[in-house]
C-alpha cells in the first residue's frame, strides 16, 4: 500500500499530518485536538468546489470529492485553510516511525 503524508498546522504551532493511501483511498488525520481533527475530517469528506487554474490567468470552477484521488485531495487541500484555518505545509516532511516522508 502506498501512503503519502502531508504536514498540517493551525494556530501558532499546533502541528499534525494527513496520511492518505493512494490505493484504498483511506485517510487518517493526525492532530491532538479533537475539535481541529474533526474540522479537517469534515472538510475532506465533503464535496468541495474550487477554482482550478487552466492557464496563467484563466480558471474553471471544479467540484471534487477530496478523498476520491490523490490529485483531488491535493487540489482541495490548497483551499482548506480558507474554510477551516488549517494549513498544509507542503515543504515540511512528516516523520512516521522514524522515517521522513515528503509531500509528492
Amino acid at each position: 500500500m502506498e501512503w503519502v503524508y502531508l504536514a498540517i498546522h493551525y494556530g501558532d504551532n499546533e502541528r499534525g499530518h494527513i496520511a492518505y493511501n493512494k490505493e484504498t483511498k483511506e485517510c487518517q488525520v493526525v492532530l491532538e485536538d479533537v475539535t481541529w481533527k474533526e474540522k479537517v475530517e469534515s472538510y475532506l469528506q465533503a464535496e468541495q468546489t474550487v477554482m482550478h487554474a487552466t492557464g496563467l490567468n484563466t480558471y474553471d470552477e471544479l467540484t471534487v470529492q477530496p478523498l476520491d484521488s490523490y490529485d483531488n485531495l491535493k487540489l482541495a487541500l490548497t483551499r482548506m485553510w480558507n474554510k477551516n484555518g488549517v494549513q498544509v505545509d507542503w515543504g515540511i516532511p512528516v516523520e512516521v516511525n522514524g522515517q521522513l516522508h515528503f509531500a509528492e
